[in-house]
């Protein structure tokens, strides 16, 4: 009989447990027979382990660590004891005693495989990643075959940032272990953080095709998609995952958020309104209802969520600043003022709620109370570009388009690569006829965002007011109008475009068409009249500007146009 046997049938007659114990408790007990210094070197202490061994096998773990405490201190050199003693602490979540006698385990016995993993782990749950990982290289150099230790190493990598060196353990054990999910699960990972999406998606396909329940998996392939844009795709994982796990909150919030991408706000709100009855105190759930709520204009609903989640977190910044632009849609304007007082109250560091507070007193003229709550917002942050782009755009409320210039040049400097900055500031030298600083600041914002249509339709207009450039004027439109085909104001620069080129039937067609949903803007009206005139038709042209004039009765030029064909039709006559 071994030596580790013996010290088992000792301790079950000991422990009364009866002498066949012994052959079946071996093989249970984790005893590194390949280093015996390790064991327990008394019948004595080998006792207690096995009480120990058995309170802790009936999760009576308080009494199994004071049994293993007595094994220890009736030896003290024992690695094997002190190791399943720190796997009790950690199991107890008492983590520096766990550490200390994972420590002296391995001062004893450098090879005490367990105690390496026991003081791996203890780093990662404290978040001491490094010393995690050098005690993983540690004990790999010990064990370099063992793939449960390259793949603690390959993931602690891939917790550090350093990916590359996770990858590289992780394709050598994906190739070694054709099926394991893990590795390639965390392969996957790493492709993903290197940007290597078509690797990844391999992985994660071979894995859900060879697991088509595995969940992680397909939640990872889910946000592979969304990453790269393919939200329908994304679509059918999550539903794949609901249909046979259909309490997977993680999936269905998912689900939403790819419906709100996609501006399917119907399927968003069936998703959200599930979740809440499955989470009814969930906050986020409410959050995003309310939005969801607000974007659909049911407003009362929409305060009905807020109002759940203030209760809950009064200091939540942007549900009480949504609450406040609510009420400024119900034109409750003195309740939007209080609702952002009391952000202000609550959360005196906010920027944002003194900007929106400021826009309001702006919306009423009350310009003095508006600069007032800047000045407060730049004494909180003298730095944030929101303040100067809002005293730009208050500004430009008043006419006062040179000062607002200067609010928004110093917004665009300080943050360069903002194109709702530039926009504004395009806009505002658009009002002064700065033609090339208008050309300039397009220019700019399209190259930081090609799909910008705003910027597009400005510049594009632009040419087509100084009938220059026309040629780059209509593709600029034709890219605007792709983005977004039913703008009127883009249908309304496009035929000022075929008016330039004497395309007078294709400008009618597209001036009717955005006359159709802005049927009063006045500037759409004088182009009818323009466009009616070129094609002869001298009274629908007289009846287009009268209309007109009528939106705008300032406008010298319309009053002009007017004047001189009806006097042109009365000498007619």
């Amino acid at each position: 009989m071994r030596k580790e046997t013996l010290w088992l049938a000792g301790a079950c007659l000991l422990a009364g447990l009866g002498a066949g114990c012994a052959s079946s408790m071996e093989g249970q007990v984790e005893v590194n027979v390949a280093d015996e210094t390790g064991l327990p070197g008394t019948a004595e202490s080998y006792y207690h382990f096995i009480l120990g061994y058995r309170d802790e096998l009936n999760s009576r773990l308080d009494d199994a660590r004071e049994k293993l405490s007595q094994a220890v201190q009736g030896d003290p050199k024992s690695s094997f004891l002190l190791t399943r003693l720190a796997s009790l602490m950690v199991r107890q979540g008492n983590m520096d005693r766990a550490e200390e006698l994972a420590r002296r385990a391995v001062a004893l016995n450098g090879k005490e495989t367990q105690a390496y993993l026991i003081l791996g782990g203890v780093y990662t749950a404290r978040g001491k990643l490094a010393d995690a990982v050098a005690i993983y290289e540690k004990l790999l150099k010990i064990k370099p075959n063992e793939n449960e230790v390259r793949l603690l190493l390959a993931t602690s990598y891939l917790e550090l940032g350093r990916n590359q060196e996770a990858v590289d353990i992780l394709e050598n054990l994906a190739k070694d272990q054709q099926g394991d999910v893990l590795s390639r699960f965390y392969l996957a990972q790493g492709y993903i953080r290197l940007k290597k999406y078509d690797e990844a998606e391999r992985e994660l396909k071979f894995l859900t095709e060879h697991q088509p329940q595995f969940t992680r998996g397909l939640l990872m392939l889910g946000g592979l998609h969304e990453t790269r844009g393919e939200f329908g795709k994304a679509e059918e994982v999550y539903k794949k995952i609901l249909v046979y796990e259909p309490d997977n909150r993680q999936a269905r919030a998912r689900l939403g958020q790819v419906y709100i991408r996609k501006e399917n706000l119907e399927g968003a709100l069936k998703e959200y309104e599930r979740l809440v009855q499955d989470e009814p105190g969930n906050l986020d759930v409410h959050r995003t209802l309310g939005f969801l709520r607000f974007e659909r204009r049911n407003f009362q609903e929409a305060l009905r969520e807020f109002r759940f989640v203030l209760a809950k977190n009064p200091k939540d910044e942007p549900v009480r600043r949504f609450v406040a632009a609510i009420y400024e849609e119900l034109d409750q304007a003195s309740l939007a003022e209080k609702e952002l007082k009391d952000l202000i109250r609550l959360v005196p560091q906010t920027v944002e709620g003194r900007v929106q507070l400021a826009r309001l007193y702006a919306k009423t003229n009350a310009w003095d109370k508006a600069s007032s709550v800047l000045d407060e917002a730049a004494a909180v942050n003298p730095k944030d570009a929101r303040i100067p782009f809002a005293r730009g755009g208050i500004l430009m409320r008043q006419k006062k388009y040179a000062e607002s210039v200067e609010f928004l040049q110093v917004a665009v400097n300080l943050d360069p690569k903002s194109t709702l900055y530039r926009f504004n500031l395009a806009s505002a030298f658009y009002e002064l006829k700065r033609w090339g600083d208008v050309e300039a600041a397009t220019r700019e914002i399209i190259r930081l965002n090609p799909k910008h249509a705003n910027a597009l339709n400005l510049l594009g207009y632009m040419f087509a007011e100084q009938n220059k450039n026309i040629p780059e004027a209509e593709q600029l439109l034709t890219r605007a109008l792709a983005i977004e085909p039913a703008n009127p104001a883009f249908l309304d620069s496009m035929a000022w475009v075929y008016y330039r080129q004497g395309r007078y039937k294709e400008a009618l067609e597209k001036i009717i068409h955005a006359l159709n949903q802005t049927p009063d803007d006045a500037v759409m009206l004088d182009h009818l009249g323009d466009i009616h005139f070129s094609l002869g038709d001298v009274p629908k042209a007289l009846d287009a500007w009268r209309k007109s004039l009528k939106a705008d009765p300032k406008n010298s030029e319309v009053q002009e146009k007017i004047r001189r064909h009806e006097e042109a039709g009365r000498k007619a006559r």
